[in-house]
């Protein structure tokens, strides 16, 4: 029974075996499935566009921090301006100490508000980045799971929308 259990072994041992990487895709974004652009057995090249979710909500998310930001760049611009008049005021001993202090905590508070915006528009802009769904790798679709209108919501569990093959 060991000589027979050898030769099996062997035998195994000295035959190629091939073996396909599969990949499940998906996406950080969640949101609605608007288009699919592939089918199980197509073969694509690296980057190109799987899948889209409907990108009328990240567009907007988008547009809004885009304005946030500028907003925040005027306010801390003035704040800026204020301090310097502020501070000018003080050095002629035309007020007080406190009036400088709350000067200087306003500048603080719009810079602060700036990189909320700042952060917030990275944000937006990593969701819609990512709204689509790209090939990794060239290689070939194996399941496509998704379908138009699915809800795809990944802040609980990345739910899987196609597998692909390398």
């Amino acid at each position: 029974m060991k000589a027979i259990f050898l030769i099996i072994v062997l035998s195994i041992s000295s035959q190629t075996i091939a073996r396909e990487v599969l990949l499940d895709l998906t996406t950080p974004s969640s949101g609605v499935v608007k288009k699919i652009f592939v089918k199980a057995g197509d073969t694509v090249k690296k980057g190109r566009v799987l899948l889209a979710l409907d990108q009328r909500v990240f567009k907007a998310s988008m547009e809004q921090a885009i304005a946030d930001v500028k907003s925040a760049k005027l306010a801390l611009e003035e704040a800026k301006r204020q301090l310097a008049r502020t501070e000018d005021l003080y050095e002629q001993t035309l007020i007080s100490d406190r009036e400088l202090q709350l000067a200087n905590i306003d500048f603080a508070k719009f810079e602060s508000l700036l990189k909320q915006a700042e952060k917030a528009k990275v944000k937006a802009q990593y969701e819609l980045d990512y709204s689509q769904l790209s090939a990794p790798f060239s290689g070939k679709i194996k399941s496509v799971l998704a379908f138009p209108g699915m809800v795809v919501n990944n802040q609980i569990k990345n739910t899987v929308l196609i597998t692909m093959s390398k």
